[in-house]
C-alpha cells in the first residue's frame, strides 16, 4: 500500500527534473543558437549515460529475431522524443518553464486517459471517470491561471 506513495514520489521528482532539463536545454538551444542543436546534444548526453548503463547492468543486446517481430510503432517513442525535447526548447523561453510543463502535462493527461480508457498499446483498463476529468478540466484551468498571472 505505502509502496504505490514512495513510487508516486518518486515520480513527483521525476517530473520536478523535467522542469530542469527544459530550462538547462533551452539555455543550450540559445547558447547554440539551434533547438534541433540543443535537442541532439541532450540526446547525445542521453545516449551515452544509457550506454554506460547497459554496460554496468551487464544488459544483453536484443536479437535480430526479436527485433525483427517488434511492431514498428514500438520505435516511435524516440521520434516523441526528439519532438518533445525540440519543441520545449523553443516554447520554454516564449511562455516559460511553468506553462511548457503544465500544458504538456494537461495533454499527457488527456491522452494517457484515452489510452487507459480503452487500454491501448496493451497497458490495463483503467476506466474515465467523472473525477479524472474533473481533475484534468482543473489542471488545465491551472495552466491557465499560471499563464494569466
Amino acid at each position: 500500500m505505502y509502496l504505490k506513495y514512495i513510487l508516486t514520489g518518486i515520480a513527483l521528482i521525476i517530473g520536478g527534473l523535467l522542469a530542469v532539463q527544459g530550462s538547462i536545454n533551452s539555455q543550450l538551444g540559445g547558447i547554440l543558437k539551434s533547438p534541433t542543436q540543443a535537442a541532439f546534444v541532450s540526446f547525445f548526453v542521453g545516449t551515452i549515460t544509457l550506454f554506460a548503463l547497459n554496460i554496468v547492468m551487464r544488459t544483453e543486446l536484443p536479437s535480430k529475431a526479436l527485433i525483427a517481430e517488434m511492431p514498428l510503432y514500438l520505435f516511435i517513442g524516440g521520434i516523441i522524443g526528439a519532438i518533445y525535447v525540440s519543441s520545449a526548447i523553443i516554447l520554454i523561453p516564449k511562455i516559460g518553464v511553468a506553462t511548457m510543463l503544465g500544458a504538456s502535462i494537461g495533454g499527457q493527461m488527456i491522452v494517457a486517459s484515452v489510452i487507459d480508457h480503452y487500454g491501448l498499446f496493451n497497458v490495463a483498463v483503467h476506466a474515465v471517470s467523472p473525477g479524472r476529468i474533473i481533475g484534468i478540466v482543473l489542471l488545465i484551468i491551472g495552466v491557465l491561471l499560471v499563464q494569466r498571472f
